[in-house]
C-alpha cells in the first residue's frame, strides 16, 4: 500500500537497539547508587568518603613501644597477650622481646605455680586444672634455666652470649656455642688481633689461615684412613679458623677437640700425664717419656709404643665407661674411674717391663687397682 511504513527490523538492527538500551540504563543506575552513597544525608547511610578501606591510618602512625622490650603495644596486646607495660610478663629475665624473637613463649617462666584452689571447687575441676597446667605450661626449656637446644647454656646464658638458644651452632662454623664460649681467646698477629672461639663469628678465612697454612691442612684432611676432606670442611667455600687450626699445637684440629671433649688451649687437657694426641692414637707413636720405673721421665730420644687405648673404635672416646659425665680418654683423668691417673695406668702397661705380667696396668680396666704390679705387698692404689 502506497505511504505504509514498514516497522520489522533484522536482526543486526535488533542487536544495535539492545546495546544502546543497555549503556543508557547502567549509567543510570551507576549515577543515581553512587549518588545516594556519597551524600551524607540521602538514603541513611554514612559517608564512604572519610573511612579507611586499607588501613592506611594504622600504617601510618609511629609503633610504640611502652616497655622498651622491643614488641610494639599493638603486638603485646593483639598477638602476644603480653604486658606493654612490663619487659619481662612472665618475670623469668628474659625480655619479652628477646624471648619472641628467638621462638620462645614470653607468658612461660618454665616454673610451675602454687595453684589455689576455691574450698567449694569440686575435685573434678581442680583436677582438671592440674592436668591443664601439666599438658600446656610450664615447661622447663622455656624458662631461663632451660636449653631447648641442648648445647649446655642455658636461656640465660645464651641471652647473655647473644647467642640462639634454639641453635647449638649459632655462627655455623661446626662447634658447639658452650664449648667455644668456654676457650674464647685473643691471638696477636701482623694484621691485627684475632678473636677464637667466638660462639658469634666463625672467623672465616682469618689471618691466621694463611696460604702456607692452608697447604699443610690440605695435605693432613685429605680424606684418607679416616680422616676428613679438606673441602669438606669449608662452609660456602670458605674455613672457619676457630673449626680447623691446632691452636694448643698438639696434632688435633679445634674441630676435633671439640668432639673429644678436649681443651683446644692445652695439650693435655685432663692433666694426666699424657697428651691428648697420644691418648687418642690408634697407630704406633714416637714417645718422648719414659715408661716403667722411668714413668714420665723425658727422653732425649723417642721410643715407638703404642697408645693406651690402642685398638678401640674411635666412637669409644665419645662415650663415659665410668659414668662421671667425662667423655673416655683425653678428657677424662682417670677414664675407668679406678682412682688412678690415665698416665700412672699407662706408664705401668708394658708387660714386659713388669716382674708379674698379671699385673701390669690398664687404664681402662677398673679391676686393676687391687693388683701389686711391683711385688712389694702394696696394691697399685
Amino acid at each position: 500500500m502506497c505511504g505504509e511504513w514498514n516497522m520489522s527490523l533484522n536482526h543486526n538492527q535488533m542487536a544495535y537497539v539492545a546495546i544502546v538500551s543497555t549503556l543508557i540504563f547502567g549509567s543510570l543506575f551507576v549515577g543515581v547508587s553512587g549518588f545516594f552513597q556519597t551524600s551524607e544525608n540521602i538514603g541513611g547511610f554514612d559517608s564512604a568518603v572519610e573511612e579507611d578501606i586499607r588501613g592506611q591510618s594504622e600504617l601510618m602512625e609511629t609503633a610504640t613501644d611502652s616497655d622498651g622490650d622491643g614488641l610494639s603495644d599493638k603486638l603485646e596486646e593483639t598477638q602476644y597477650g603480653t604486658d606493654p607495660d612490663d619487659p619481662d610478663t612472665d618475670n623469668d629475665g628474659l625480655s619479652d622481646g628477646w624471648e619472641v624473637q628467638h621462638g620462645l613463649n614470653p607468658l612461660d617462666n618454665g616454673e610451675s605455680e602454687d595453684i589455689e584452689v576455691d574450698p567449694t571447687q569440686s575435685e573434678d575441676t581442680e583436677a582438671e586444672g592440674l592436668e591443664n597446667e601439666t599438658e600446656s605450661w610450664p615447661d622447663p626449656s622455656q624458662g631461663p634455666n632451660g636449653d631447648p637446644d641442648r648445647d649446655g647454656l642455658t636461656n640465660q646464658a645464651e641471652a647473655e652470649l647473644g647467642t640462639d638458644p634454639q641453635r647449638a651452632d649459632t655462627d655455623n662454623d661446626g662447634l658447639n656455642d658452650r664449648w667455644e664460649s668456654l676457650y674464647t681467646m685473643g691471638v696477636q698477629t701482623p694484621g691485627g688481633e684475632v678473636i677464637l672461639f667466638n660462639p658469634l663469628d666463625g672467623n672465616w678465612d682469618c689471618l691466621l689461615l694463611d696460604q702456607a697454612m692452608v697447604d699443610a691442612l690440605e695435605v693432613r684432611f685429605n680424606g684418607e684412613n679416616g680422616m676428613a676432606d679438606w673441602d669438606d670442611l669449608a662452609s660456602n667455600g670458605r674455613h672457619s679458623c676457630d673449626m680447623v687450626l691446632d691452636t694448643d699445637d698438639d696434632g688435633l684440629a679445634n674441630f676435633e677437640e671439640e668432639a673429644f671433649g678436649t681443651n683446644p688451649t692445652a695439650r693435655d687437657s685432663d692433666n694426666d700425664l699424657i697428651d691428648d694426641i697420644v691418648e687418642v692414637a690408634n697407630e704406633t707413636i714416637a714417645l718422648y717419656m719414659g715408661m716403667g720405673e722411668q714413668c714420665n721421665e723425658k727422653l732425649l730420644d723417642p721410643v715407638p709404643r703404642v697408645g693406651p687405648f690402642f685398638g678401640v673404635e674411635r666412637s669409644w672416646f665419645m662415650m663415659d665407661m665410668d659414668n662421671d659425665g667425662l667423655l673416655n680418654g683425653p678428657s677424662d683423668w682417670d677414664t675407668d674411674g679406678d682412682g688412678m691417673p690415665d698416665g700412672f695406668e699407662y706408664c705401668y702397661s708394658i708387660p714386659g717391663m713388669a716382674p708379674n705380667a698379671a699385673y701390669v696396668l690398664n687404664p681402662s680396666n677398673a679391676s686393676d687397682g687391687y693388683g701389686d704390679w711391683d711385688e712389694d705387698g702394696m696394691n697399685n692404689l
